[in-house]
């Protein structure tokens, strides 16, 4: 059996429980890569090593010789003398000098790759969590990983990491990782745990987590608190030694609303659990991952980070050209539970000539100050207007039909547009252009 066969029949015909049905798979466009990585941590949880082995599919019109292997996790130290990720002992390609930071890896191929069809790469692995209150950092006891494992460039497209926002474009997926740790350093993860086994003090953790865009964990000694939302999701809540269950429960339920309300409002979230850890960051609010968030003991970055759970884990699109699809979709959702702000009803604001709700994060990571009042400020503020001008009625169908078409794809402006336009009467055109949102 050819390991992508093997994980084909591992994560799609004898998914985890509760994973997507075959009726919620991805549309005939969408071929989801499967990964299949097993890394051992130290003691602590702050370094890990291993394999990671990726099935590749060519989903262009012209033959392939060569990937982008992209290690975000170098984004803030770069090509320092000890990198965070670093990879080697390559099978199925060869790889070349580092770029972009060392945070892209060229790797040729060891056979061309058709249109259409699939070959497997392999490479051994090298994490080492940086000591900083990040996405990919470590506080204390407490190690979190997200961005951390290599993951192919969507063609040669190679943005520059921005530590501001994302830049991050991965497709629909299936993982199978096993992550062998100490018994006292719990591993919450993206997925669901299909077997757990002791040996001696470590255990051995191993976890699918099919149809999902990333894979992310978190490693220390959490305390937990687990529920279920009235879908039926399993939720698990970790939190570090200077959080509170009764406060883990409180972000818990501010979790719960919001997985219940985009159930209802957009669509059914497909997985069987979320897993939510909560830190007392300093200086960082949260981050999304599929399954799995990261944020502050807080309300609006645990609902802002799960209302990503649809626009992004589900919808995605390219964060690095068009973040305002996805953080300014999230940042509505989570104004539609805690309410509109009252500035609102004095936006849009520019405070330069540059600057648009449609801007890339190339604008943004050299006018850092604009970005939040621009991509969650107008942009969430620019999605009330529009619910106010064609109804809540239509607003909700267009972002149902926007869900349900472009599900475990990639979208772009031009169709998150056309969803709304297809609900009303109203032409938008003066609209988009009000809030300097018509670039593609």
């Amino acid at each position: 059996m050819t390991v992508l066969h093997a994980l084909s029949a591992l994560l799609l015909l004898t998914p985890a429980p509760g994973s997507p049905s075959p009726d919620q798979a991805p549309p005939d466009a969408v071929q989801p890569l499967a990964y299949d990585v097993s890394l051992s941590s130290d003691s602590t949880g702050a370094r890990w090593d291993g394999r990671e082995r990726i099935v590749l599919r060519n989903p262009t019109p012209a033959t392939m010789d060569r990937i982008w292997l992209r290690l975000w996790g170098n984004g803030v130290d770069g090509c320092a003398a000890t990198r965070d990720v670093t990879v080697s002992a390559f099978e199925g390609g060869v790889p070349g000098t580092p770029a972009v930071g060392c945070t892209a890896v060229p790797v040729h191929l060891n056979r061309s790759l058709p249109p259409g069809r699939t070959t497997t790469l392999a490479f051994s692995l090298t994490i080492r969590v940086p000591e900083r209150a990040d996405r990919f950092g470590r506080v204390g006891p407490y190690a979190f990983l997200g961005n951390a494992l290599p993951v192919p460039a969507i063609g040669d497209d190679l943005p520059p990491y921005v530590s501001n926002g994302e830049s991050f474009q991965t497709p629909t997926s299936n993982f199978l990782v096993t992550l062998d740790h100490p018994a006292a350093v719990a591993v919450p993860a993206t997925g669901t745990v299909l077997t757990e086994s002791r040996h001696g003090d470590r255990l051995t953790t191993r976890i699918a987590a099919p149809l999902v865009r990333d894979f992310a964990w978190a490693a220390g000694p959490f305390g937990s608190v687990t529920g279920q939302t009235s879908t039926g999701v399993r939720l698990r809540t970790w939190f570090t030694g200077e959080v509170t269950a009764d406060t883990a429960r409180t972000v818990q339920a501010d979790v719960q609303r919001t997985l219940e309300y985009g159930a209802a409002q957009y669509g059914a979230y497909p997985y069987p659990e979320m897993d939510t850890v909560i830190g007392g960051f300093d200086g960082f609010q949260g981050m999304e991952y599929p399954n799995f968030v990261l944020t502050e003991p807080a309300d609006l970055p645990a609902v802002h980070e799960t209302a990503h759970q649809w626009w992004y884990a589900l919808v995605g699109n390219d964060e690095y050209r068009h973040p305002w699809m996805d953080e300014a979709l999230a940042q509505y959702t989570s104004e539609k539970l805690l309410g509109t702000p009252a500035y609102c009803a004095n936006a849009p604001f520019w405070f330069d000539p540059g600057m648009r709700v449609d801007a890339g994060m190339d604008y943004y990571a050299i006018h850092p100050d604009f970005y939040p009042p621009g991509v969650y400020g107008d942009g969430a503020c620019m999605f009330h207007e529009l619910e106010s001008l064609i109804g809540p009625d239509a607003m909700r169908t267009a972002l149902r039909d926007y869900l349900a078409r472009y599900r475990f794809a990639i979208a772009e402006p031009a169709q998150l547009r056309s969803a709304f336009q297809a609900v009303t009467t109203t032409d938008l055109t003066a609209f988009w252009q009000r809030w300097r949102n018509t670039a593609d």
